[in-house]
């Protein structure tokens, strides 16, 4: 049985979305102890609203679908949006994290604008695919921050994939990346961050992840001039600043609405 604070959760949302938004969830029969509930949740969101696509899958017995979406862990839950920007969830996806997927699918059904315009600008210099993932516990609290960023930069660029894992949920792994400290952070196969991570350091470690080397361009890619850096340390500390404004219009925004 879902528990009342999921159902909660799911019912201080709007029912109306903007546009259709694609629910995919992976389980398995062997071995998943929180697929059940994993699939309870995902239907109470395709209940909740008007226009969520829901699709289910078993991870073996499906696997042409396990291969395209890139899963190898469940449960997992893909959000797509209709100009195919994804983002994963593995594991059972509860409270903080819930209000985060739920987040997400408003997000893939309207145009919010994620970042300020530096950013955006540096993300257009990408060309080849980056994988974030993202490993987080709900009583985290630096775990949130850092999804988000991971979150909206995968709905600002159709190169970067971000996967929010539930740590607990995958002994194996805290095991296989040695996880002492949460949030963990990988960009591509081997570049790890533990902690926060700023946004600055979101678009260094992507690049570096997609090739790009410090001191190889010799210019900043967000400003153009001359750097050993990938971001020169102005416009480091102008997107911080920049973000930290955008996230708190955007937050004000929507106590207004």
């Amino acid at each position: 049985m879902m528990p009342e604070r999921t159902q909660k959760i799911i019912n201080a949302y709007p029912l109306r979305l903007k546009k259709p938004v694609r629910l995919v969830l992976f389980t398995s029969e062997r071995g998943c102890t929180a697929c059940p509930d994993m699939l309870g949740t995902v239907q109470a969101i395709k209940k909740h609203f008007d226009k969520i696509a829901l699709e289910s899958y078993d991870l073996v017995m499906d696997r042409d679908k396990s291969q395209q979406y890139g899963i190898q862990q469940v449960p997992a839950v893909v959000l797509q949006g209709g100009d195919s920007e994804t983002v994963t969830f593995y594991g059972l996806i509860e409270d903080v994290f819930l209000k985060i997927l739920m987040d997400t699918v408003l997000s893939l059904s309207d145009t919010k604008r994620w970042f300020p315009d530096d950013v955006l600008r540096a993300l257009k210099h990408l060309a080849h695919d980056v994988k974030i993932q993202v490993f987080v516990e709900s009583d985290c609290p630096l775990c949130r921050p850092v999804a988000e960023t991971a979150i909206g930069l995968a709905l600002e660029s159709r190169f970067i994939y971000s996967d929010i894992i539930v740590a607990s949920d995958y002994p194996e792994l805290i095991k296989k990346y040695k996880m002492t400290t949460l949030p963990k952070t990988i960009f591509g196969e081997n570049l790890h961050m533990d902690g926060h991570v700023t946004e600055s350091e979101f678009l260094e470690m992507i690049f570096e992840a997609e090739g790009l080397k410090p001191g190889t361009d010799r210019r900043c890619l967000v400003c153009s001039r001359s750097s050993q850096d990938i971001i020169c340390s102005n416009c480091k500390t102008r997107i911080q600043a920049e973000a930290i404004d955008h996230k708190t219009r955007t937050e004000k925004g929507m106590q207004l609405s």
